[in-house]
């Protein structure tokens, strides 16, 4: 019986604290999703680039010929939208030309005027082996692409100062091309007809590497490859089956972040740990105890000169710091410093003193305000718990640590609590 009623009162305390529980995990995410909104809010989302490489492809001719390599050339835009600082969307245009001749094992085959290959004993009239051929391809593709900051599933950039990022964007494209074969005797056209040659799709994608050059542009180098679904692509129409036809390229480029007059930078650069600050619930002071009786007067007795005790001077303070998002002092650590500030208040009673909470850059303002102020009153508690009279004490949050900037400005020493005699 008894373990009857152990259960059952175990399970009617778990139907009780269930709700409970999924209350205050719903609580945390509208405070992470709130804070994740106005540490965003900080940082910009698009950009445009312009881009200069050179392509390379392969079908029945290739760049990479038996007898040489041909270097073609190739310009491009891109527009970018950042959704948080690992997933964005970009679109791109492209536009070039390369050239290509035969493989080493296809020197022999036979290509007749109209772009189809032959294989028989006896070549048409006007027929030409692919060793006396070569094709300039011209091109345009349009992409659309997930573009994946490759750095933050390796190392999270909770300082908010990278100034190196990997991007991988698998992507969809549109293409078309125009090809064209020539003679290698006199670079004559060769085909006598335009091969319909119409708008397909490709898969594939880029890898980028992208530099921060400054807050309003990025360097980047981009090499891609894109599957191409067209076996006419090339000026040829047979030979090779179109699963092994590419089409690849180099580039180099230049992205100009759009909207960062007022923002802190891209919002791929912003930091990847953000944890809610809880908001500051303001403790209230206890009434002050009714004054005692006064005495009966006494009989005044002759003054005497005593010397004058200076009881409201402080010396230099030592700063508490703070690990990025959290406001609990580590005592253990900070025992020396603690103490050193509550003898100090005690040896100076008269002393009435701020204590100003400080944050670092990485924050967005609201979030800041917060942190501090919860910072301040973590101090103002300790020291009131030290026997400290909280009528000497008040407490502010400063937000940002203005005084600092560069590394200095996202560090530790940023992330710090003072006190300051009034």
């Amino acid at each position: 019986m008894m373990n009857k009623n152990l259960l059952l009162g175990v399970l009617l305390a778990g139907m009780v604290a269930a709700p409970l529980v999924m209350s205050a995990q719903k609580n945390d995410k509208e405070a992470l999703k709130q804070a994740k909104k106005e540490t965003y809010r900080e940082y910009s989302r698009w950009s445009i680039g312009a881009n200069v490489g050179m392509p390379f492809f392969r079908g029945d001719f290739n760049s990479f010929s038996h007898d040489k390599t041909y270097v073609g050339v190739m310009g491009g835009l891109q527009i970018g939208y950042q959704m948080t600082p690992t997933l964005g969307l970009s679109l791109t245009g492209d536009f070039g030309k390369n050239k290509g001749g035969a493989k080493g094992n296809e020197l022999d085959y036979i290509l007749k005027p109209d772009g189809d290959s032959y294989y028989g004993p006896n070549p048409p009239e006007g027929s030409l082996p692919y060793n006396s051929l070569y094709d300039e391809v011209k091109f345009m593709t349009f992409g659309l692409h997930l573009d994946i900051n490759v750095n933050n599933f390796f190392r999270s950039n909770d300082s908010g100062t990278r100034r190196w990022t990997v991007l991988l964007s698998p992507a969809i494209y549109l293409q078309k091309f125009d090809p064209t074969v020539y003679q290698r005797a006199d670079d004559k056209r060769f085909t006598t007809t335009d091969l319909d040659n119409k708008v397909n799709l490709g898969l594939g994608g880029d890898l980028a590497l992208r530099f921060r050059a400054s807050k309003h542009i990025d360097l980047q180098l981009k090499t891609g490859i894109a599957w191409v679904d067209n076996n006419k692509f090339d000026g040829i129409t047979t030979c090779c089956t179109k699963k092994y036809n590419w089409l690849a390229n180099a580039s180099i480029g230049i992205v100009w972040k759009i909207g960062n007059k007022n923002k802190k930078d891209n919002l791929m650069y912003a930091p990847t740990k953000i944890v809610p600050v809880p908001p500051v619930v303001e403790k209230k002071e206890e009434p002050a105890p009714a004054p005692a009786p006064a005495p009966a007067p006494v009989k005044e007795e002759p003054k005497q000169e005593v010397a004058v005790v200076v009881s409201d001077q402080l010396p230099q303070l030592p700063a508490i710091y703070f690990k990025r998002n959290e406001s609990k002092i580590n005592v253990t650590k900070y025992q020396k410093e603690l103490n050193t500030i509550v003898n100090a208040l005690k040896e100076a009673p008269d002393a009435n003193v701020n204590i100003l909470g400080y944050a670092d850059h990485t924050g967005g303002t609201a979030v800041n305000e917060r942190i501090t102020a919860a910072r301040a009153n973590a101090l103002k508690d300790y020291l009131i718990s030290q026997g400290i009279s909280a009528s000497r004490l008040t407490a502010k949050g400063m937000g940002k640590d203005t005084s600092l900037s560069g590394q200095a400005a996202y560090s530790e020493k940023a992330r710090r609590v003072v006190v300051e005699k009034k």
